[in-house]
């Protein structure tokens, strides 16, 4: 905390103090601009300031690791300029001298800052057995070609795709990567989960009478192994919690840790993981 950075609105001494109170040791370095955490045995390096803005607006990014040399050189860094410590006298100073950042509170032309909506990593989507007419075949089949072209693993990966009949609110959200999980009421009254697949392509094209199909494409395992609706079902309560879905219906999945955990339930290769 300089007094250069404070004067900028770009650290509050404020929020300093809260944390020299609750026992957290706080130096001052000026020009500084490495964000860096060592914690127990593992290193955090990225983009992001401890803001709200970076909390709640920004694109941040950052890597983790746990790798030893890593971690002995991170810890060495962080003490060499660890030398100043915040001192009552130098604390009051720079409360008195610190200037709100410009960007907190309205913007210029009165409307509300932009809050981030955290961006889904996975979706469940809830699906009913069915087929394309024959009459959309050879539309349908383009889509299904421009996605092939897409493949990153095309030895251990296919196609696979569902469809709307309108389109849905997650179309404006997806990004190409997101995995999906197909949970499917198959025609004999069965419900299967699918190994998750990542996006590729979102199709369109007119089906007659001003009516159109979107169709989602994804490169799912060929080897991939489905799971029935139950078993799936308890699985995703020891990641999602109260939050498990308890119907088919399609969903986001927000949390990266949940996520994950989701995703785990099979292996890279589309098998149901054993562990």
């Amino acid at each position: 905390m300089s007094i250069a950075t404070v004067r900028a609105g770009g650290t509050d001494p404020r929020e300093i103090e809260k944390l020299i109170k609750r026992g957290v040791k706080a130096f001052t370095r000026r020009n500084l601009h490495a964000k860096l955490v060592v914690a127990d045995k593992s290193v955090i390096s990225g983009s992001a300031n401890v803001s709200q803005r970076s909390g709640n607006l920004l694109d941040e990014a950052a890597i983790w690791t746990n790798d030893p040399a890593v971690l002995r050189r991170a810890r060495n860094f962080i003490d060499g300029l660890c030398t100043e410590p915040i001192r009552p006298e130098y604390l009051a100073k720079c409360k008195k001298l610190y200037q709100p950042p410009k960007f907190d509170g309205k913007l210029a032309d009165g409307q509300k800052p932009e809050r981030r909506v955290a961006h889904a990593k996975l979706w469940i989507v809830n699906l009913v057995e069915s087929s394309i007419p024959d009459a959309e075949l050879e539309r349908y089949g383009r889509g299904e070609t421009k996605a092939a072209k897409l493949i990153k693993d095309a030895d251990r990966s296919a196609t696979e795709s569902f469809h709307w009949s309108h389109k849905p609110k997650m179309a404006e959200h997806l990004e190409v990567g997101d995995w999906f999980v197909q949970v499917i009421k198959c025609k004999d009254q069965s419900t299967l989960v699918h190994p998750p697949g990542q996006f590729l392509l979102l199709d369109d094209y007119a089906r007659g009478a001003g009516k159109k199909r979107w169709v989602f494409h994804l490169e799912t395992p060929k080897r991939g192994e489905v799971m029935d609706w139950s078993k799936f079902r308890k699985l995703a309560k020891s990641a999602l919690g109260t939050n498990a879905p308890a119907t088919h219906r399609t969903r986001p999945i927000r949390d990266v840790r949940a996520a994950d955990s989701i995703l785990s339930l099979w292996t890279p290769g589309g098998r149901i993981s054993r562990k």
